[in-house]
């Protein structure tokens, strides 16, 4: 893949990334909603988060695997209640009220994605610990890539069992316990890292 599409890819699947990881809070919104309409467009946008979240790591564990070395893992799982802080805090008031305060929660929400996609944030994602997985970042043929896995794979030389993420800007690892192991066990295929 050529530089500026695996760029794109990336940033498109950063962004599918950001927004999952927001379906947290979309759900504290929807309670904390007083009128049905935004307590609906929350709700969705909760479903919407927690769908994708699941199509990411199915679709990946849907196509065939092979074995990939990883020369080093970063994993940011130390900076999950600091990020949670930052995540939180601003919106302890509840939902946007009004139409300044939509505004103000527009312009958070398009420095936090200006922010979120090019960084490692997108590391942290409290949706895909509430899944019961977690992104880390590992370095292949000294690229940075993106990993959706229940543990963090070591970096070895012999490898480890992944499928290609959409885009092929990043990899599912294989499950290392249920309840998604039944999806993975049809997927391995035994070809050898490139």
């Amino acid at each position: 893949m050529n530089r500026p599409s695996r760029a794109l890819a990336r940033r498109v699947v950063g962004t599918r990334l950001f927004l999952v990881s927001y379906a947290p809070l979309w759900f504290i919104f929807a309670v904390r909603s007083t009128n049905l309409p935004g307590r609906a467009v929350f709700l969705l946008l909760t479903a919407w988060g927690l769908v994708d979240a699941v199509l990411l790591i199915t679709a990946g564990l849907r196509r065939s695997t092979r074995r990939v070395v990883f020369e080093e893992i970063s994993d940011k799982s130390g900076e999950v209640s600091g990020y949670l802080a930052t995540y939180l805090l601003p919106f302890i008031g509840g939902p946007p009220s009004d139409l300044s305060s939509a505004v103000a929660y527009v312009a958070y929400f398009t420095v936090a994605w200006a922010v979120f996609v090019p960084s490692t944030l997108c590391l942290v994602n409290p949706t895909f610990y509430l899944l019961g997985w977690r992104v880390v970042e590992g370095t292949r043929r000294g690229q940075r890539e993106i990993i959706i896995c229940q543990d963090p794979p070591p970096a070895t030389s012999s490898g480890e069992p992944v499928a290609q993420l959409m885009g092929g800007v990043g990899w599912v690892r294989l499950p290392t316990r249920p309840p998604w192991t039944w999806i993975a066990g049809r997927t391995t295929s035994g070809q050898s890292g490139a």
